[in-house]
């Protein structure tokens, strides 16, 4: 198992599942410190984003309570310029997390999630939710799942946060 200084991801985590969660425990074990960015910064109260950037940010930390301040968890706006999308995150965190190095490798959730990362980093770590011994789970699934009442979200939502996601259908305040 590689060990590295600073791992980087990037997640809607619209919510946050136990996909995102394996990616985070996986970095956590081979990296010193760890930086989530939470994408899509400028959306929430839709069906696609529901959650606010300070809510999803909530659900990861209430999991990784423990381990911050090895555990950084940011937010970032979306620019939809693939081209630029990689200078543009490295540029923020730069500016954002001064204490930190740069990152020295990229997690993903599978090898098609992050193909525009390839020219920035020279170690790329794949933690495939399509992986034959996990159950498959995205965001979408989770959100349909919730939408039409269907209880089993909760077994692809750490219980941690089932609470948390409960209390936000009922308020109202999300698309669901």
């Amino acid at each position: 198992m590689n060990h590295y200084k600073h791992g980087l991801t990037i997640m809607r985590a619209q919510p946050f599942h136990i996909g995102h969660e394996r990616i985070i425990k996986q970095m956590l074990t081979q990296c010193d410190k760890v930086t989530v960015l939470l994408g899509s910064l400028q959306e929430q109260g839709t069906f696609r984003n529901p959650f606010s950037y300070t809510q999803r940010k909530k659900m990861i930390l209430n999991v990784f309570e423990h381990e911050t301040p090895r555990l950084k968890v940011l937010g970032i706006f979306d620019i939809h310029n693939l081209q630029e999308w990689m200078a543009f995150v490295l540029d923020f965190l730069n500016e954002a997390a001064p204490d930190r190095d740069a990152p020295d490798v990229y997690f993903s959730g599978s090898s098609k999630d992050a193909p525009w990362v390839y020219d920035y980093f020279e170690h790329i770590e794949c933690i495939d939710r399509t992986d034959i011994s996990f159950p498959y789970v995205s965001g979408s699934m989770v959100r349909d799942m919730i939408s039409i009442g269907d209880i089993r979200w909760k077994n692809f939502v750490n219980e941690k946060n089932h609470h948390f996601i409960e209390d936000f259908i009922i308020s109202g305040k999300g698309e669901f």
